[in-house]
């Protein structure tokens, strides 16, 4: 007989801590209101792309990496997207689009894996210039998403839509040789280097996937505002990266990061900012409360994690040899 037990990280229960406790206090400050059916849906409109494009930023995130480009270029995507589709029909929209998205991924995967320029400094770079191009494509001109592709924003498309990308991306990150090749590269990427495995190639990939995953969450946002303008997406990359970091993805990277807990950071993040708007808040206030929770958030992850590094054990169950 031997007896098999497995645990429980603080860290894996501290998106769920998190959001239960936010959920506690806006239930009581808004007598409920936060709970309305009509509001739910809302929270979930809203973290949509916030769940999609941190689906991709977790591939960057967990090589220790950063991509803060998704708000200028889900912006300069669907710009292209909405020109091919004016000069080639509406067919073209979303093709182009994820196009746009995978070169844009593999420029900042070449910058980064093969110039060595940090990601950072990179991925901000290319920030500024993408709302700079989009401020020249668009010249104050808008694009009107075409009728034929309005059912992006029907509420039944989009949960099969997010459970597909879900469960697509944990396929990849979770059971997949490269997937195992992002995260270990977060641990020690010269021990991964001398397993004789491609971390150029593989940062690349990661880049273009993330890149993808912005651009299609372009796509959607696109469908719930109506169309581009040139103020589409500001300040989306923050969204992206708080709910990361408040799902409890690990700064560093590793094995630690989990897809499950950015799913949950995404309404996490979009809960607080829409509880303190239902409470009347002032935006800016709203910005300087995202802050302070971001950094406490990150703080107690860190040291309740390092506290409590054996984890929580659970009975051990009787294997039958």
């Amino acid at each position: 007989m031997k007896k098999k037990s497995f645990n429980i990280s603080v860290s894996d229960l501290m998106p769920f801590i998190i959001l239960i406790i936010m959920a506690l206090i806006f239930g009581i400050v808004t007598r409920g209101n936060v709970f309305s059916g009509a509001n739910i849906r809302n929270l979930f409109n809203q973290s949509l792309a916030t769940i999609i494009a941190a689906l991709g930023m977790v591939f960057v995130g967990s090589m220790g990496g950063t991509d803060i480009t998704h708000g200028s270029l889900l912006a300069m995507a669907t710009v292209f997207g909405s020109m091919a589709a004016e000069k080639f029909g509406f067919g073209a929209f979303v093709p182009v689009t994820i196009l746009a998205g995978a070169v844009s991924g593999l420029l900042l995967g070449f910058i980064n894996a093969k110039l060595k320029v940090s990601s950072f400094m990179a991925s901000l770079a290319l920030l500024i210039a993408y709302r700079a191009f989009v401020n020249l494509l668009l010249n104050s001109k808008s694009y009107l998403l075409p009728d034929e592709l309005k059912f992006f924003g029907n509420l039944e498309f989009e949960i099969a839509a997010v459970i597909v990308l879900i469960a697509l991306i944990i396929y990849i990150f979770h059971y997949t040789p490269y997937g195992m090749y992002i995260r270990a590269i977060g641990e020690n990427e010269n021990a991964v280097k001398h397993a004789g495995i491609n971390v150029t190639t593989v940062k690349i990939i990661a880049f273009v996937i993330s890149g993808i995953m912005a651009a299609i969450a372009g796509v959607f946002l696109v469908a719930r505002v109506g169309g581009t303008n040139n103020t589409l997406g500001s300040g989306f990359e923050m969204k992206v990266m708080m709910a990361m970091y408040i799902g409890g993805i690990p700064v560093e990277g590793g094995m630690k990061s989990k897809i499950y807990k950015l799913v949950i950071g995404a309404p996490t993040i979009i809960l607080l900012e829409n509880g303190l708007v239902l409470c009347g808040v002032d935006g800016s206030v709203t910005q300087l409360v995202r802050g302070i929770v971001l950094i406490a958030t990150i703080y107690v992850t860190m040291h309740v994690n390092e506290k409590f590094k054996y984890g929580i054990r659970k009975k051990p169950e009787q294997v039958t040899e």
